[in-house]
């Protein structure tokens, strides 16, 4: 028999079994025929992985391609390419480019990116995965359902809750959505069109998803201060309608909330105990990559952009939004780097004290009047999360880990500004802390918290294993040498010890190198 590719002499962490074993794999076609010794059997092609690890490929289970718009613009996915990821998870934080029963549905991207030249000529989630199955994509793509993006379409920028007719029309969209292959939905709570969302209203939807057997991916209320209370919202709400919860790119906020950790952690572990379906997703990076209007105060951007745009111009208002400023940390406040500023990109790469500075005011005014003149479209570093918090969220055993970035290419451009490095070095920089030591965990238990798991729980068939009859989405890693080069300054660079990486059984990276090829598909759940 003679294969497309055969991988020889690898070494093989398959995402199923305990240890390592050495094997070669044998592909035809989208599909992994043979995993054994395959000694001089003949292949198209053969790539030789002495010395190096042979997995599956990487699933992205929180990913913003979408609400970033790269996987409109930039469909073929560098940065996610290179680091070894092979099926993205988009729809996240309550904002998927689906389904749009208005214009207003879509503007829930617009706290991440402008809209400006978006082209988007679909309504229903089936007419928007058939066209997004005519771009070129780099990797595969699963999408949930923003839940955002629902109420918006409805609702539009009104503060009030929804009244029952339109979450029945809700859970009729959602309902269709999730039959045309959705993998579940996400809320966004921190966000100024969910914040007020019902109990009922959010229980009704969840309880849907729940009944499809679909994922529940879930953006808390409060990252800081109220971390303890927001953890046990969304663990209710799983427990009150079964669902499969997914807490996005968990972590705490804020130096004086450090401590908070610990019982917000209890949480989610005694609720595991007692049988919830409650895991959560982590990035391996100190600084978060957040929309700067969160940081006012919940009143202050509820009813959306005109809505805050409205209180900054009131002086009053304005007066109660900086008083709530100044009750918060300021040392935070003040290294708040302006990573993405679309209508002023001369801001980018400033922190909040040198525009303090230059503009003779506090950091509090700085970062209102940020808000002003970037006309609430701006996103920002904060250097907030504590370092000694990371390898015990990283090894934790119902963690996942989880880029939270989007796929770009390896040319800088001023209208994305300074992206996150967790956009190019995620996976890379996670496996290099595991073989640092610096994470104390098997390699075969950090390749299936990037792998198997996020399959499991996404309910991905043949994908996130080495298995014959599995698609051939695998990737060979140098484990002596992997790890990410991305920083904050640089963030456009490609990361060490990622060899080649195969999707639906084609060569993609090969021997550090792009070969041109678009392999990834539209996933249906």
């Amino acid at each position: 028999m003679t294969f497309d590719t055969i991988i020889k002499n690898g070494t093989i962490l398959d995402g199923i079994s305990a240890g390592p074993r050495a094997a070669d794999i044998g592909i035809s076609g989208k599909e992994i025929k043979t995993i054994g010794t395959l000694g001089s059997t003949k292949a198209k092609q053969i790539i030789t992985a002495d010395n190096k690890f042979v997995c599956p490929g990487f699933i992205d289970i929180q990913n913003h391609s979408d609400s970033y718009l790269t996987l409109l613009e930039i469909p073929s996915m560098p940065s996610l390419v290179s680091q070894g990821v092979t099926t993205i998870v988009v729809g996240q934080c309550g904002t998927s480019l689906a389904p749009l029963p208005n214009i207003e549905a879509i503007k829930s991207v617009q706290k991440w990116h402008s809209l400006a030249g978006a082209n988007l000529d679909w309504l229903t989630f089936e007419e928007y995965f058939e066209s997004l199955g005519h771009y070129p994509l780099g990797v595969n793509v699963i999408s949930l359902v923003g839940h955002s993006t629902l109420r918006r379409g409805l609702i539009g920028d009104k503060v009030r809750p929804a009244t029952p007719e339109e979450i029945r029309i809700m859970s009729k969209l959602l309902k269709d959505s999730l039959s045309a292959g959705a993998g579940g939905m996400s809320l966004g709570l921190v966000y100024a069109h969910e914040a007020d969302s019902t109990v009922e209203e959010i229980t009704e939807i969840a309880r849907m998803v729940a009944g499809q057997k679909k994922l529940l991916s879930i953006h808390l209320r409060s990252e800081g201060a109220h971390i303890a209370e927001s953890v046990n919202e969304a663990i209710d709400l799983a427990e009150n309608t079964k669902s499969s919860l997914k807490i996005s790119h968990f972590k705490v906020r804020g130096e004086k909330n450090w401590p908070k950790l610990e019982a917000a952690l209890s949480s989610i572990d005694r609720a595991y105990q007692r049988g919830v379906n409650v895991f959560f997703d982590v990035y391996p990076y100190t600084t978060s990559w957040t929309v700067l209007y969160t940081y006012l105060p919940k009143w202050a951007y509820e009813g959306g952009r005109n809505a805050i745009l409205d209180n900054l111009r009131d002086s009053a208002s304005r007066r109660k939004i900086l008083a709530y400023l100044r009750d918060q940390e300021e040392k935070s406040l003040s290294d708040i780097v302006i990573a993405t500023s679309e209508t002023n990109p001369a801001l980018v790469g400033k922190t909040l004290r040198q525009i303090a500075a230059n503009q003779e005011v506090s950091v509090e005014e700085a970062l209102l009047n940020m808000v002003a003149v970037t006309n609430a479209q701006v996103v920002v570093f904060d250097h907030n999360i504590s370092q000694d918090s990371l390898p015990v969220l990283l090894k934790h055993p119902l963690s996942l880990i989880a880029s939270d970035g989007a796929g770009y290419d390896f040319v800088y451009s001023p209208s994305h500004g300074l992206v996150h490095p967790r956009c190019f070095g995620t996976f890379p920089k996670f496996l290099g802390l595991v073989r640092d030591k610096k994470v104390e965990i098997s390699w075969s238990d950090a390749v299936k918290k990037i792998t198997s798991r996020p399959a499991d729980k996404l309910g991905v068939k043949k994908r996130g294993r080495l298995a014959v009859g599995n698609f051939a989405d695998i990737v060979v890693f140098d484990p002596r040498d992997v790890d990410s080069r991305a920083t904050y300054v640089s963030p456009y660079q490609e990361s060490d010890g990622i060899d080649y990486v195969l999707i639906n059984g084609q060569v993609v990276f090969w021997k550090r190198q792009l070969t041109g090829e678009t392999a990834g598909e539209v996933l249906r759940i």
